[in-house]
C-alpha cells in the first residue's frame, strides 16, 4: 500500500494544522498518524473533509488519555477520531454531515489551551535551570578561566560541533519563542470571544524563511562535523615523521617503544576549520621501569593571529601544571614559550603546541623548546 509522509505545522498551529490535513485529504490523502515532525497519509477517494483538533492534557493524578466516554461523545456527534499526538486529539467528519463544531463559545475553548499556553512560555525553565546548576557546579570546582580554557581549547578541535550546537540553540529559541507567542495570541483572541480560524491563509514566508536558514545552518554544521569525524586519522606512531610533533628521539631518548596503562604510542590526526590537531603519546621501556614518556596537542591554526589565544588556553588546562607554574622562556627560534612542570607551551607564526616530557632526570624545558623551535623551522 502507498504511504506519503508530509511535514506538518507546529502543534500550536491549530488551524494550520486542521486546514493541512483538510487539503492532503482534498488531493486524496487520508491522514493516518501523525508523528513529532511528519504526518503519515494512505490514498483514499479525494473529497471536502473537515478536521479538528482538541487539546487534552492529562493530569498528573488523572487518566493518561482522554476517557472513552468523551471519544464517545465526538463520535455520537459525527466526528471520527483519527489519531493522537498528544496533546492534539484529531477528529474528522465529512463536509456536509452536520457534525457540530467542538464548541459554540471560544472562551470555553481557550480553557482548554492553558496547559499548552503554560508549557509554551514556561517550559524551558526546568532545562535552563538545570544547565545552569551544572555549569555553577563546573565554575565552583573549576573557576571560570578553566572553563573558558577548556571552551577555547574545544572550539580549536571541534568547531564544526560549536557550530552544531550553536545553530541547534538558535532553532530551538527561536520555535520556542515563536511557539509562545503563537499560542498566546490564539488564547487571548478565544478569550475575547473570537473563535479559532479553521482554515487560515497566513503564507507565513517571514518563518519559512527564518525556519528555514536556521534548518540550513543545523545541516550545514551536522555536514561538517560528519567530514572532519571521518577525516580524523589515528595510528601508530612513526620511527620518522615530518609532521610538526616531536618524537623522544628528537629529545635524545632511545630505547624501544612500549605501551603504558593499556595504551600503545600512536597519534590521532583531525583536520578542523580553525586548525589541524595533532594528539600524540609515546612510552619508551626501560629494565628499571617505566621509561620516559611524551605527550604532545600540537595545532597548526589557520589564522596565526590564534596562537596566543590558544597558548593561554593550553596553559590553563595543562595536566601537570597550574597557570601560575608557568614562567616565561626566551628561546631562538620561537615567537613565545613558557616552561612549568615537566610541561612546555610554545608559539611560532600559525604553530602553538603544549608537551609533557616526563623522563628519568631532570626536567630541561629549554632543550623541549629548541626540539620544537628545530622542528617548526621549515614551517
Amino acid at each position: 500500500m502507498k504511504r506519503r509522509y508530509k511535514l506538518h505545522p507546529g502543534q500550536y498551529e491549530l488551524g494550520e494544522n486542521e486546514k493541512f490535513y483538510g487539503d492532503m485529504e482534498a488531493r486524496g490523502w487520508r491522514l493516518k498518524k501523525r508523528g513529532a515532525y511528519f504526518s503519515r497519509f494512505e490514498p483514499a477517494e479525494p473529497g471536502e473533509t473537515r478536521y479538528r483538533i482538541e487539546v487534552f492534557h492529562p493530569g498528573a493524578w488523572s487518566a493518561n488519555a482522554m476517557p472513552e466516554e468523551q471519544l464517545a461523545v465526538f463520535a455520537d456527534c459525527g466526528w471520527e477520531h483519527v489519531c493522537t499526538s498528544l496533546p492534539l486529539y484529531i477528529f474528522r467528519s465529512p463536509a456536509g454531515s452536520g457534525a457540530p463544531e467542538f464548541y459554540a463559545d471560544p472562551a470555553q475553548q481557550a480553557e482548554t489551551l492553558k496547559r499548552m499556553k503554560r508549557d509554551a512560555v514556561w517550559g524551558w525553565v526546568p532545562a535552563a535551570a538545570m544547565w545552569g546548576l551544572w555549569l555553577l557546579l563546573y565554575l565552583t570546582l573549576n573557576g571560570a578561566g578553566k572553563f573558558a580554557a577548556s571552551f577555547r581549547r574545544s572550539l580549536a578541535e571541534l568547531t564544526p560541533l560549536f557550530l552544531l550546537a550553536g545553530a541547534l540553540l538558535l532553532q530551538a529559541c527561536y520555535s520556542r519563542l515563536r511557539n509562545a507567542l503563537l499560542i498566546t495570541r490564539t488564547y487571548r483572541r478565544m478569550k475575547r470571544g473570537v473563535p479559532l480560524d479553521h482554515s487560515p491563509n497566513r503564507r507565513r514566508r517571514v518563518h519559512r524563511a527564518v525556519n528555514g536558514t536556521l534548518w540550513s545552518l543545523v545541516l550545514l554544521s551536522a555536514l561538517l562535523l560528519a567530514v572532519q569525524l571521518a577525516a580524523t586519522r589515528s595510528g601508530d606512531l612513526p620511527e620518522e615523521t615530518a609532521d610538526p610533533y616531536l618524537l623522544l628521539a628528537d629529545l635524545g631518548c632511545e630505547g624501544e617503544r612500549t605501551s603504558f596503562m593499556n595504551r600503545d604510542s600512536g597519534v590521532t590526526y583531525s583536520p578542523g576549520l580553525l586548525a589541524d590537531h595533532w594528539d600524540m603519546r609515546e612510552y619508551h621501556e626501560d629494565p628499571s621501569g617505566m621509561g620516559p614518556a611524551l605527550y604532545q596537542d600540537v595545532y597548526r591554526l589557520r589564522l596565526p593571529s590564534m596562537a596566543e589565544w590558544l597558548a593561554e588556553a593550553l596553559m590553563r588546562t595543562a595536566t601537570l601544571s597550574r597557570r601560575e607554574d608557568f614562567r616565561p622562556l626566551e628561546v631562538p627560534g620561537l615567537d613565545r614559550a613558557w616552561a612549568g612542570r615537566n610541561e612546555v607551551v610554545a608559539v611560532k607564526g600559525d604553530m602553538a603546541a603544549c608537551v609533557t616530557f616526563l623522563p628519568y632526570g631532570d626536567f630541561d624545558p629549554w632543550a623541549v623548546c629548541q626540539a620544537l623551535a628545530e622542528k617548526w623551522a621549515g614551517g
